[in-house]
C-alpha cells in the first residue's frame, strides 16, 4: 500500500495540509459567512414575525374590549328602551282603562236610570190599570159610582198597610 510507504508521508503531508487549508478557508471566507447571514435573516424573520403577532394580538383585544363594550352599550340601550317601551305601555293602558271605567259607568247610570224609568212607568201604569179594574168591578158589583180619587186613595191604604 502506498499510503503506508514511509517514502510517501511527506508528500501525503504537504497535500493534506494545502487541502485543509484550502477547505478551512473556504469555509472562513465563503460558506460560513452565507450560513451566518441566512441564520441572522431567519431569526431577524421570526424575530419581526413575533413582534407583528404581539401588534396583532393587541389590535385583536382592543377589538374585543370593542365589541364587549358596544355589546354592552347595546344591551343596556335595549333594556332601557324596553323598560321605557313597558313603561309607557302601562301608561297608555291605566288611560285607556280609565276611560273604559268612566264610560262603563256612565252606561251604567244611563241603564239605571231607563230602569228606574221604566220601572216607574210600569208601577204608573199598573197603578192605572188598578184603578180601572178596580172601578169596573165596583161598577158591576154595585150600582153605585165611585171616583177615582177615592179608589186612589184606597189603594195607596192598602199599598202602605202591606209594605
Amino acid at each position: 500500500m502506498p499510503q503506508l510507504n514511509p517514502e510517501f508521508f511527506v508528500s501525503q503531508l504537504f497535500w493534506l495540509v494545502v487541502t485543509f487549508s484550502f477547505l478551512l478557508i473556504f469555509l472562513w471566507r465563503i460558506s460560513l459567512p452565507r450560513i451566518g447571514n441566512v441564520l441572522k435573516k431567519r431569526e431577524r424573520k421570526i424575530n419581526e414575525d413575533l413582534a407583528a403577532a404581539k401588534e396583532l394580538q393587541l389590535e385583536a383585544e382592543k377589538i374585543q374590549e370593542s365589541i364587549e363594550n358596544q355589546l354592552k352599550q347595546a344591551r343596556s340601550d335595549a333594556s332601557e328602551l324596553i323598560k321605557n317601551s313597558s313603561t309607557a305601555l302601562q301608561d297608555k293602558v291605566q288611560v285607556e282603562l280609565t276611560k273604559i271605567d268612566k264610560e262603563l259607568d256612565i252606561k251604567i247610570n244611563q241603564s239605571s236610570e231607563q230602569i228606574e224609568k221604566s220601572k216607574n212607568e210600569s208601577l204608573s201604569k199598573i197603578q192605572d190599570q188598578i184603578n180601572e179594574i178596580t172601578k169596573l168591578t165596583l161598577s158591576k158589583i154595585s150600582s153605585f159610582d165611585v171616583s177615582e180619587d177615592e179608589i186612589k186613595s184606597a189603594i195607596k191604604s192598602s199599598e202602605r198597610s202591606i209594605n
